[in-house]
């Protein structure tokens, strides 16, 4: 044993570790001390420096940090005390190293508090555990400098303030901000704590308990893993040479999948859920409706899956007969028409259902965490309810006999498990842990045909290995969610859950239906995806905002079954990535860097083909290698990127490494003939300017094809008053197989122009193969809103530290504030205003056109009060949206001036028309996507509103996690009616 007090002599001293040369060896310096482990051959080695003055931790690679954890007030190895104040190791006091492990003990920010650190080398990974001595801490964490690994990845479904994991997924996860409070074993979401980074170093938090982890959360960059539970942090660090590498060590430990549970036909075929399409307004004919419309239309399927609300009430297991009168005919008639018949279920069952009681009786439900003589009650999205105890063997026969029953007697060929199996409210049977519950729902759940709908099991070996498709969280309906869907496909791979799935394609998050685009480019990337789990029908939907039909165009159905077909064409060659899997335990949808690591741009890239934003081009990263470009047919040598490739809404962009095992079974799935032979692109992609003055932007007409295009010509669609003059040639006479034509041009908008988007077109036309030939891409310039003044009869009045500015141009109004906060605790905003123009009788409108803040929360809307610049006067109420978590309708319920009731919720949209209704006392709020249908979003009697009110226009940073930063909200079309 060799000790060295660290409290003495600053001059460097060095010991040997170890006799034996191959393994690690520690040296002492003044003021670290290291950890050296050699190169072997599957193995880089590493160096770990423990930093003396202060406890922090750096790991380095040929001399190269890789990873570091953070020093001076944030402090690496941290605590929590009782009363949530945040305590951290200072300088080592003592370190030895025996039996193969490093033991470091340092003092503490606390007074009578020490941390003791156990760090366990391999080679390709080490062991850190600790604990704090004295100081009763409740949560152990340690911090990261994001930077010091490169890019970070891995977590699964990341919660975000940008509205993660529903709308967004940060790709790679520093690029955005985590902020995950309740990160555990019994969470819905598909998560595991693991962690992985560009420059192949890991992180494994191993525990059973909840964390609280945040990844450059306030734009911080820092990594925070907390773990709510004084016992033993206990980690593992790798260190390997590729991510790739570092993804299998983990795999190592917690396993892969020996099986998949779905069969080759469910990877072939996409399932059909009801869920996005009626929501809980289903009913037997609409059912028989929606599965009738999709096969007389060749969209074909596996299955239909009946999701929620078809029971006679949560947990009976039985029918309701109102809306489903006759079963055994539904499941008749779905069969007979080639589909398998699925139904959702949950092992939550309501307080108010018929066997609840049952269950109660005889004790097949989890008891209350705080009083573990009672059933444990816990609140969902559909109700009180109990939940079925899978650890008690007599529940679990209960609960399958019910399943078996129903499955037999209705012809139900398989099910959809939803909620959890565990509540953290509840407590765990007598003998049982937390984590044990997800092993027992994995159990459970492979006794039965999961159609494809998968299960969301997670965090242990037997969830890995069960080989269990994984469909993600409810996503929403817009390009954001589409982009989310992409990128937590690739989170969930690497964090060992293989068989993926996006969630329904076009979204299920109760948002407006998607767009035709929006649908049709989803279908297009599930097309490519290991399974395809549908709903929104691209026949006909419904909204569920305001309950109206949606009717497709033809072209949206036809393009929907293209890409049904496409994926049927490359189900051979799925279903040979998902055997190699079996073998491996590496992911089928993977970054590119894990197979290209050399190439940098491939860790910031998510996929390389399809299309997930609007406009009918984009840009294509291709690795080293050869690769074939299945639309037109052309080899391409990368590492190269493919700027303005041609994606017009028919087109998904592929391309296949003729290297690569299996790469002629996918070249025969993807090819194709029938995709234009160019395409044109207009940079940069969000121009702005203010009204009248001229910018420039490039239109770039690309020959894609083989062959040569003839008779090129560009131009450019403007809005009406505005002018465009080009610079360099429109025409070409010819264009080569990869030659280009450009043309910049000087567009003026019109001194009158509207602040806002403004649709630009540019337009090629050409001859090829196919005739002639038209091409565009569309891009959204903004013409920008300028400080100035407003103009009677408005006023501007304010509340917050900083100073706003503000602005008007006819009926066209802009805001540029700070502020805390709009809401209950903290009222700081800039207002536009009337003065006494509301009265007892009256409607305010607006239409809010944009907004603009670095806050998730900022908030932007119209507002009424006795007098808006002394809230505290009365009669106050906002109706805003905020930047991220849709809309607010607060009021002032005791005309103290402070907003103190609240209603709202649902999806962020622009241009989002608010209305706010006074009569007398009461208030109502209204907001529409269109000006013409209008949903209430709360209504709240203010007692305190007297007279004729003042009537504006308000916004708010809402920064108060954002210090410093502001909000741009631009409104259009403000009226006041009394």
């Amino acid at each position: 044993m060799l000790m060295a007090p660290l409290t003495g002599s600053t001059a460097a001293a060095t010991a040997a570790a170890t006799a034996a040369t191959a393994g690690p060896k520690v040296t002492r310096t003044a003021n670290a001390v290291t950890v050296s482990v050699p190169a072997s051959a599957n193995a880089p080695g590493y160096t770990l420096d423990v930093a003396t003055d202060e406890l922090a931790l750096t790991t380095r690679r040929a001399g190269k940090t890789v990873l570091a954890t953070t020093s001076g007030d944030t402090g690496a190895l941290r605590f929590a005390t009782a009363d949530g104040t945040w305590q951290h190791a200072t300088g080592v006091t003592d370190w030895t190293w025996k039996n193969g492990v490093l033991t470091v003990t340092a003092d503490s920010t606390l007074d009578g508090a020490t941390v003791e650190a156990r760090i366990t080398p391999g080679a390709d990974r080490y062991q850190l555990d600790w604990d704090v001595r004295g100081g009763a801490p409740k949560q152990l964490g340690l911090t990261y400098d994001l930077s010091s690994a490169g890019h970070w990845y891995g977590h699964g479904e990341a919660e975000t303030p940008q509205g993660g994991p529903g709308t967004d997924q940060p790709w790679p996860l520093d690029a955005g901000e985590v902020d995950h409070p309740t990160f555990g074993p019994a969470s819905y979401h598909m998560i595991d704590p693991f962690w992985y980074t560009s420059k192949s170093t890991g992180l494994r938090v191993d525990t059973g308990n909840v964390m609280d982890v945040a990844l450059n959360k306030g734009k911080d960059g820092l990594g925070s893993f907390v773990v709510e539970s004084p016992d033993t942090f206990k980690s593992t660090v790798f260190v390997e040479s590729t991510p790739l590498e570092v993804y299998r060590d983990y795999i190592g430990i917690v396993g892969k999948p020996t099986k998949s549970d779905a069969p080759y036909e469910q990877y072939a075929k996409p399932l059909w859920n009801s869920w996005a399409q009626f929501y809980t307004k289903v009913d037997q004919e609409k059912l028989l409706d929606y599965a009738t419309d999709l096969h007389d239309n060749g969209l074909d399927g596996h299955t239909i899956q009946l999701d929620d609300k078809w029971e006679s009430n949560y947990g009976n297991l039985t029918w309701d007969p109102k809306t489903f009168p006759d079963p055994k005919g539904l499941s008749k008639k779905i069969h007979d028409m080639g589909f398998d018949f699925g139904v959702w279920v949950t092992l939550w069952i309501n307080l108010d259902s018929a066997n609840y009681q049952y269950a109660v009786d005889h004790g097949y439900l989890l008891m209350d965490a705080k009083d573990k003589t009672k059933p444990c009650d816990v609140t969902w999205w559909n109700g009180e309810a109990g939940i079925i105890d899978l650890a008690n063997p007599e529940a679990k026969a209960w609960y399958e006999g019910n399943l078996k029953s129903l499955m037999d007697t209705y012809d139900i060929d398989g099910l959809k498990f939803d909620t959890r199996f565990f509540d953290e409210r509840c407590a765990p049977r007598e003998g049982s842990q937390v984590t044990d519950y997800q092993k027992l729902g994995t159990q459970l759940a492979d006794e039965f045909d999961l159609q494809g709908a998968g299960i969301r099991v997670h965090w242990n070996k037997t969830a890995h290995e069960a080989g269990f498709v994984t469909r993600q969280v409810d996503k929403g309906t817009g390009w954001d969610s589409l982009r989310a869907s992409a990128s937590q496909n690739l989170a969930i791979s690497t964090i060992g859950y293989p068989f993926v799935e996006s969630d329904m394609i076009g979204g299920s998050g109760g948002q407006p239906a998607p767009t035709k685009d929006v649908l049709v480019r989803w279908a297009q990337s599930a097309s490519l995806m290991p399974l395809m789990y549908a709903s929104t029908s691209p026949v006909d939907t419904n909204d569920t905002t305001t309950g109206q039909k949606v009717d497709y165009d033809q072209e949206t159905v036809d393009l929907y079954r293209q890409a049904i077909k496409t994926h049927e064409k490359l189900a051979p060659y799925i279903w040979d990535q998902v055997q190699s899997t079996l073998k491996t335990g590496d992911p089928i949808m993977r970054p590119l860097f894990f197979d290209f690591p050399k190439d940098e741009a491939s860790y910031t890239v998510v996929l390389a083909a399809p299309k997930l934003s609007t406009g009918a081009t984009r840009s294509v990263h291709l690795p080293p290698g050869t690769w074939y470009d299945v639309n037109q047919g052309t080899v391409i040598r990368g590492p190269k990127t493919l700027k303005g490739y041609a994606a017009p809404l028919g087109v998904t962009p592929a391309f296949v490494n003729l290297k690569a095992k299996g790469a002629d079974k996918a070249i025969r799935a993807l090819k194709r003939d029938d995709a234009p032979a160019a395409a044109v692109l207009i940079t940069p992609d969000a121009p702005a300017t203010d009204a009248g003055k001229p910018f420039q932007v490039t239109t770039d007409v690309t020959n894609w094809s083989t062959g040569t295009l003839t008779s090129v010509k560009a131009a450019l669609d403007l809005p009406d008053g505005w002018s465009a003059k080009s610079t360099g040639p429109t025409t070409a006479s010819s264009l080569k197989n990869g030659a280009t034509l450009t043309t910049t041009w000087t567009v003026t908008p019109a001194a009158d122009a509207r602040w806002g988007s403004h649709d630009l077109t540019g337009t090629a036309t050409y001859n090829g193969s196919n005739g002639s030939q038209k091409v565009s891409d569309t891009v959204q310039a903004q013409v920008k809103a300028a400080p100035s003044s407003v103009q009677a009869p408005y006023l501007t009045t304010d509340t917050t530290s900083e100073d706003p500015q503000y602005a008007q141009a006819g009926d066209q109004f802009a805001i540029w504030a700070g502020g805390q906060d709009l809401s209950g605790w903290k009222d700081e905003k800039g207002v536009i205003y009337r003065d006494d123009a509301a009265g007892e009788k009256s409607t305010v409108q607006a239409q809010l056109v944009s907004q603009h803040s670095t806050s998730p929360v900022g908030k932007a809307g119209i507002a009424l009060a006795n007098d808006l610049t002394a809230p505290e006067k009365g009669g106050y109420a906002v109706l805003v949206m905020t930047q991220s978590y849709g809309l607010e309708f607060m009021t002032d319920s005791n005309g103290d001036g402070k907003l103190d009731t609240w209603a709202g919720g649902g999806a962020t949209y622009h241009p989002a028309y608010l209305k706010l209704t006074r009569d007398g006392t009461t208030y109502t709020a209204y907001a529409s996507k269109d000006g013409q249908t209008w949903s209430q979003v709360g209504t709240a009697e203010v007692p305190s509103a007297a007279g004729t009110e003042d009537a504006g226009m308000v916004a708010s940073a809402a920064n108060v996690n954002y210090p410093g930063e502001n909000i741009e909200a631009v409104f259009s079309g403000f009226t006041v009616t009394s």
